[in-house]
């Protein structure tokens, strides 16, 4: 059985990291039986600078079947040490998470290349217009470098569709390598949808989600404030990215009228997203931009329909009516859309609850997806 040695930021047990983690997490749990994992990450969670209680740092852990990690301590995290754990393992093929990590996304080209086998990166996202547009002058700067040098001359670029695929190329070049493969869905089989309480005129919604410009935070909040005649709470998990783009969000919560209830939750660990999500109306999240969104699909699954934005793959969802896409130019469809989401009676909320939830079964019973990821990590013939 081929190995993958896989180097990412943050890894199980840690959940904060969002997406990123849940993507590949799912992937490892989709693939175990077709390849072994030989994952390289931190100890510690995102944000975080305790190292997991449950974990031997500096040393191979085996968490699952085919499936070892090794957690690097932050006194161990130089390219002297990871040139070493390279050179004494053995691997078939190398997989890469992120782009602009220096120790988890840049340095593991250079220590890897002289293996000669293939090397696939995930950018998840981070080549697209909404993640350039954060701290943009050092990211472009880096990828003009890289271009220029060739440095992406001998990897494949794992994009999650077609429009992160142009994104790819449109940044690094059309002779870049790139695969689509859409990303895997947890691997779960789904709870028998039960109807959940649904009161005229009130609305409980949520987010689960960092809290940064990205995710759009602050907007979802602005347009809270414009709800009227309604009752509506919103219960926002994640960390804090940005404390700054924090306090922005903080200054709209304190003028919140009194119809609207906000609640701070702080992080959310991953194997309670669904069961939380369960408890909700809708989630909201009129993001800046996703090339996936494992969230969206979390929601799906646990039957909560979603009020999100038109800059992510999850489309047309009124037609399924397992939620709503919306344009961010257009303000007030949001709030049109969550005052008409509060009007609604049991049975049609009840209508659109279990849609959602079938909308997911659809989605994780498509065969092909594995298929795709499979290929990956294949060399070309």
């Amino acid at each position: 059985m081929k190995t993958i040695l896989s180097f990412i930021d943050w890894y199980l047990p840690g959940y904060r990291a969002g997406g990123t983690l849940k993507a590949f997490a799912n992937q490892v749990a989709h693939l175990e039986g077709t390849y072994n994992f030989r994952i390289i990450t931190r100890d510690t969670d995102y944000c975080e600078t305790e190292p997991y209680p449950n974990v031997k740092s500096n040393s191979w852990n085996e968490i699952a079947p085919n499936t070892a990690v090794y957690y690097v301590s932050a006194e161990n995290l130089n390219m002297g040490f990871l040139r070493r754990l390279v050179c004494d393992t053995s691997f078939d093929a190398v997989f890469i998470h992120g782009v602009y990590s220096f120790y988890f996304s840049i340095l593991p080209v250079f220590l890897t290349r002289s293996r000669k086998v293939r090397t696939v990166i995930s950018a998840h996202g981070m080549l697209g217009s909404h993640s350039l547009s954060v701290k943009s002058n050092k990211k472009k700067s880096f990828l003009k470098l890289v271009k220029l040098g060739g440095f992406y001359r001998y990897v494949v670029f794992h994009a999650a569709n077609e429009a992160e695929a142009n994104d790819v190329k449109k940044v690094l070049g059309n002779d870049i390598k790139v695969m689509i493969a859409e990303e895997l869905p947890m691997k779960i089989s789904l709870s028998v949808w039960k109807p959940r309480l649904k009161e005229t005129d009130m609305l409980r919604l949520c987010s689960v989600a960092r809290i940064s410009p990205e995710k759009n935070t602050l907007y979802a909040l602005e347009r809270l404030a414009e709800v009227k005649n309604v009752h509506v709470s919103y219960d926002i998990y994640g960390p804090v990215y940005n404390e700054e783009y924090w306090s922005e969000c903080k200054k709209v919560i304190e003028r919140m009228p009194a119809n609207v209830t906000i609640n701070y939750k702080g992080s959310l660990q991953g194997d309670k997203v669904l069961e939380t999500l369960g408890h909700y109306h809708a989630m909201f999240m009129p993001t800046n931009g996703e090339n996936f969104g494992h969230t969206i699909l979390e929601s799906f699954m646990a039957a909560t329909p979603v009020i999100i934005s038109q800059n992510t793959p999850w489309r047309a969802l009124e037609t399924s009516k397992s939620g709503w896409d919306l344009s961010l130019q257009e303000p007030e469809s949001f709030v049109d859309t969550i005052v008409n989401l509060a009007a609604m009676d049991q049975a049609t909320f009840d209508l659109w609850s279990e849609s959602a939830q079938r909308f997911a079964e659809r989605f994780m019973k498509n065969n092909s997806i594995l298929e795709q990821n499979i290929k990956l990590f294949e060399d070309e013939r």
